[in-house]
């Protein structure tokens, strides 16, 4: 494990920076901390951005447009289009990588885009949700691997109430898996076969477990709150953005070692990230550029 992240940490510290006046994130499809922690990464229809060390930089040799991303300790997944020329199957269905630049299929190539993954940090599980049928997936919904695509399970998603627009995968419980929809935020404690209402008020845009996988932070629509919720028991709290008219959080990242790291990405392509646990925030990309 030591071995690919030191790997990882090297080949995102060589990728180009981006001058100003280029264009910088051209959409926001995923965003999360690289598997050591010492970059934030944003997927897009150009491949992946990395903020590290005060300045983004670009994998733009990829050539791979990112629909659906996720980071777990072994390594990146991703979904969506390879370039022309590339020698991968389109659409890509689930890939790894271990330096946001080579990418191995795992399954499905040619078959499947998943626009939302979710993967365990440290447990051997993976949760996509499928639009469309395809060969491993007759009917569309929440599905699982556990074996990186070789076999995948789908789950029933009893008292999974509206339209999921985000998945977030427990830090190290290979059962358990949140979910964020138009109508709130649930829980799953088996896979997804069940679901319980964690908050049902309003439609949630975003969610992330908690460094200890003691709790889920998420981020209801149309507001500039990240609040704290215990997944069992325990203390809630809340965090507030800075005001952010007519925008919204639709990714929320969270670093893999410091549990006061935060980073918010938002439907205008604003990125915010905070050392203090969200008490401030320091802006790092407004509207897709430079701020």
């Amino acid at each position: 494990m030591r071995k690919l992240l030191a790997l990882a940490a090297v080949l995102l510290a060589a990728w180009p920076g981006v001058p100003r006046g280029q264009p910088l994130l051209i959409h926001l499809h995923g965003l999360a901390f690289s598997p050591d922690g010492g970059s934030l990464l944003v997927s897009s229809h150009v491949g992946l951005t990395a903020w590290q060390q005060d300045r983004w930089s670009h994998a733009l040799e990829s050539g791979l447009d990112i629909t659906g991303f996720s980071v777990a300790a072994r390594g990146l997944y991703a979904s969506g289009h390879p370039a022309p020329g590339s020698g991968l199957r389109n659409p890509l269905g689930l890939a790894r990588s271990e330096d946001g630049l080579r990418w191995q299929p795992l399954a499905l190539a040619g078959e499947a885009d998943f626009h939302l993954i979710a993967a365990s940090y440290r447990a051997e599980a993976i949760y996509v949700l499928s639009h469309l049928p395809n060969p491993a997936m007759p009917s569309p919904g929440i599905h699982l691997t556990r074996d990186e695509g070789k076999t995948w399970r789908r789950a029933a998603a009893r008292g999974l109430r509206g339209e999921v627009l985000g998945l977030a995968a427990h830090p190290f419980q290979a059962d358990t898996v949140a979910a964020a929809t138009d109508r709130g935020l649930y829980l799953s404690r088996d896979s997804g076969e069940q679901f319980r209402a964690l908050f049902g008020s309003q439609a949630v845009t975003a969610a992330a477990f908690a460094l200890d996988g003691e709790r889920v932070l998420f981020t209801p629509a149309l507001s500039n709150e990240v609040r704290v919720m215990p997944i069992e028991r325990g203390r809630r709290s809340l965090a507030h953005l800075p005001r952010m008219r007519g925008d919204y959080a639709t990714h929320l990242a969270l670093h893999p070692f410091d549990a006061r790291a935060i980073a918010v990405g938002t439907r205008r392509k604003d990125v915010y990230l905070s050392a203090d646990g969200g008490q401030t925030w320091r802006q790092i990309a407004r509207e897709g550029d430079l701020p």
